[in-house]
């Protein structure tokens, strides 16, 4: 029989290759539609566990409305005197009451109790909103200093409205060998003799020994070596604790093209290898007047009388350009009828200011004790000159009872 298009078996065969090639797309929907499926899973398990670790987790030290805070720096050296606060914070936008109870301070070295402070009797006050208040103050108690180097651990318990909380925080207690230099300018000409001195600090709560071998000096310019030097000393040093000695002066010349030096410096010990590297800038001139610098002052400008009164002087570059400036004179005074405070020095004093930046030429120490007696309106005046110019600042300090 003749047909005119297809025979049925040729039919059949077109219907089921058409049923394979369906049979095959659903099969690739449904393991694609899986695939996405388990994708999805995989995703909603990861955000619900992380979700779990980092925003369901309380910051440490929260009890509903209020945190307990350990203030403290991280490191101290050991002639200072640990200070530490702890504070409670209402984080909250409304007042809120607190209760505290079997309150313990407690300093640890490892194992060992370095100080304990305990007040179990209940304390209730009530905080305005976003208020802190001071629950303990180390300082106030004792003065906990010359410290052995190492690690401390600083734990605060007590109850809180009723819930006990445990808090912590660890300060490290430095104590090492430092190299330090000494006499070095901040910036030279060309062929100029440069001087300076090294000096080895311990810094440390007690007397040491160190035997000193080699001290090797290296000078680089973007990354080529250009000076090398090598110095035997061969001692053994016993240093007093937080004291300073002399271990060389070093003499060399300048390099003679200007720019930027890296010197390093590297002390051969028995306790190991100290490192210290310095910059060095050759200049072939400098500003001899003062355009372009501003004098700043930051200090407080209202305070009570017999307060500490603490304040520094900046040299600030206000344009791109950097300077290299030579001062000759620095005077700083505080007056009310009289002197109450003066500070000058009247010799060269090298400054390397790079554009819009500032650097520190006058700071109160612990040592400079400024007290303002009387209430009144002191005035502070703060003058600079080079070898053509002059700078003058001046800032009132109010003083009240």
């Amino acid at each position: 029989m003749k047909y005119f298009s297809r025979s049925p078996e040729e039919w059949k065969k077109i219907d089921e290759e058409k049923e394979r090639r369906a049979r095959e797309r659903r099969d690739r929907i449904r393991r694609r539609a899986n695939l996405i499926v388990a994708l999805n899973f995989v995703i909603v398990i990861f955000l619900f566990f992380f979700t779990k670790i980092f925003f369901t987790n309380k910051p440490s030290g929260v009890v509903g409305p209020f945190q307990i805070v350990i203030e403290s720096k991280e490191s101290y050296l050991p002639n200072d005197s640990l200070d530490v606060k702890v504070k409670i914070y209402n984080r909250e936008n409304r007042k809120e009451k607190l209760e505290i109870e079997d309150f313990l301070f407690v300093i640890k070295k490892e194992n060992n109790t370095v100080y304990e402070f305990q007040y179990p009797p209940r304390v209730e006050r009530e905080l305005d909103r976003f208020e802190s208040v001071l629950v303990f103050d180390l300082l106030r108690e004792t003065e906990l200093g010359n410290l052995a180097g190492g690690d401390y651990t600083i734990t605060v318990s007590m109850k809180l409205n009723g819930q006990k909380v445990f808090i912590s925080k660890v300060v490290t207690v430095i104590e090492e060998w430092r190299l330090e230099i000494g006499d070095l300018k901040d910036f030279y000409f060309p062929y100029e003799n440069i001087e300076m001195s090294i000096f080895l600090e311990n810094i440390s709560f007690k007397n040491r020994k160190i035997e000193v071998k080699t001290l090797s000096l290296v000078g680089f310019e973007n990354g080529n070596k250009i000076i090398e030097k090598d110095v035997p000393i061969e001692k053994v040093l016993e240093v007093r604790a937080m004291e300073t000695v002399e271990l060389y002066k070093v003499n060399f010349s300048a390099p003679r093209s200007p720019g930027d030096y890296l010197l390093e410096l590297n002390l051969e010990t028995s306790s190991g290898i100290m490192k210290r590297s310095v910059p060095i800038s050759i200049a072939k001139t400098y500003q001899e007047d003062l355009h372009g610098l501003t004098l700043v002052v930051e200090g407080e400008r209202f305070l009570k009388a017999n307060e500490r009164y603490d304040f520094s002087v900046k040299l600030l570059n206000n344009e791109k350009k950097r300077k290299y400036i030579i001062l000759t004179n620095v005077l700083v005074v505080i007056t009310k009828k009289e002197p109450v405070f003066s500070y000058s020095i009247s010799e060269e004093h090298r400054i390397v200011l790079d554009g819009f930046s500032s650097r520190k030429i006058f700071e109160t120490t612990a040592y400079d004790l400024i007290k303002f007696d009387e209430p009144g309106t002191y005035k502070l005046v703060v003058i600079v000159e080079s070898e053509k110019d002059r700078l003058i600042k001046e800032m009132e300090i109010v003083v009240s009872e």
